[in-house]
């Protein structure tokens, strides 16, 4: 008789289509589409016209108005200030190309930072974009310590700047700079106390990231790891666990770069932030050319700008739309007349923030079919939390 030895179940598992990694990946595809859908653009739109209209009805001046002349040099303003804004979005791109090792063009690059833009419009500015970007360089295929180093190095540029800048120009300036008016620390109110406190918060991170970054990235990791395990923590434990093991990727790789990488990156962070308050210098000569253009002047008014960044830098407002044009009609009082702020401020935000909103709902929904729906082999790459 020819007896066959029993054949043994297979206790391996062949995996549903449906993992549970796959689940949890679809479910952050489907946040990052409800993040980005175009439809969200309403909400900031409604925002800042309900603004300007109270602002039309309760600081517009007529006469004011009507002494602006829009001749042809103011017409060239303007476009300067524009000419600025494509300028500040290739330093912004000139850094993302660095700081992700030539990973991708420059002109992808460029697609990118549109992203990155109208990410930072969609949520309130003390969020912004970098948890959307950790997402979208994941989707573009990019390693996975590139991808987090990229994100944390474009952070710690943006805060190393103003933590570094605004003690040079309050040496230089003095309490004037914070808004107009204003002669000393003690009679700076309510924007003295914002600024010391947000200038505070912003230079603690920066140094606490360079140290951790640069210097001792194995204590985050230690750190992270340890808060990760404490009760009162639990609910927070995987995404703190999952933080500290992404930072250690982006010291790693951060640490390991070629100084060219780093001079790009300064190169570009620098050139976007001059870029970016330098077009509002532009349009204020604009409306009032009678402003001095000499450097000192225009120096100081940059400086103000700047101070009038760091204060509104926890605007609660998607982008800090209504909270924007606000605040620039006030910090640039001094200069040009309260009646007519909202124009300057109407110029800078119609470019640098709704225009970015109108190109992000072109760009973004191509990139969701390309990226998302569109099929794709898998890889195994990590899918940050968005």
């Amino acid at each position: 008789m020819n007896h066959q030895k029993p054949i043994k179940p297979n206790t391996k598992q062949t995996p549903l289509l449906t993992t549970e990694g796959d689940q949890e990946a679809n479910a952050r595809e489907q946040k990052f589409i409800k993040t980005m859908r175009p439809s969200r653009i309403i909400l900031p739109v409604l925002i800042g016209i309900f603004v300007v209209v109270y602002l039309f009805w309760a600081q517009f001046d007529l006469e004011k108005f009507r002494e602006i002349r829009w001749t042809a040099a103011a017409f060239g303003w303007i476009t300067l200030a524009f000419i600025l804004l494509i300028f500040r979005h290739l330093f912004y791109t000139l850094r993302l190309h660095a700081i992700t090792g030539g990973a991708f063009s420059f002109v992808k690059c460029i697609q990118l930072m549109v992203l990155w833009e109208f990410s930072a419009a969609l949520t309130p500015t003390n969020k912004g974009g970098p948890a959307v970007m950790l997402f979208v360089l994941t989707k573009e295929k990019l390693s996975a310590g590139r991808t987090v180093a990229a994100v944390f190095y474009a952070m710690l540029a943006d805060t190393g700047f103003f933590s570094i800048m605004l003690p040079v120009m309050l040496l230089i300036y003095g309490p004037s700079m914070l808004y107009p008016g204003v002669t000393s620390f003690q009679a700076s109110g309510f924007a003295g106390g914002t600024f010391l406190v947000t200038y505070s918060m912003m230079a603690t991170y920066f140094v606490t990231l360079v140290f951790f970054m640069f210097i001792r990235p194995r204590y985050a990791g230690q750190l992270l790891q340890w808060l990760s395990k404490r009760s009162l923590l639990k609910r927070w434990s995987e995404k703190i666990a999952h933080t500290g093991r992404d930072f250690l990727l982006a010291a790693e790789e951060t640490r390991r770069q070629p100084a060219r990488v780093h001079i790009a990156a300064v190169t570009g962070t620098i050139g976007a932030w001059f870029c970016k308050f330098a077009m509002i210098n532009c349009l204020m000569i604009a409306v009032v050319p009678s402003i001095p253009f000499d450097g000192t002047t225009q120096a100081f008014i940059y400086a103000r700008l700047v101070a009038m960044f760091i204060i509104m830098a926890f605007s609660p407002t998607p982008g800090g739309a209504g909270f924007a044009e606000v605040a620039l009609s006030n910090f640039i009082s001094d200069y040009v007349p309260i009646g007519i702020g909202l124009v300057v401020a109407l110029l800078w935000r119609g470019m640098a923030y709704y225009g970015y909103l109108i190109v992000g709902a072109l760009v973004v929904p191509g990139w969701i079919s390309k990226k998302l729906i569109a099929p794709s082999p898998s890889a195994n790459y990590p899918t940050p939390n968005v």
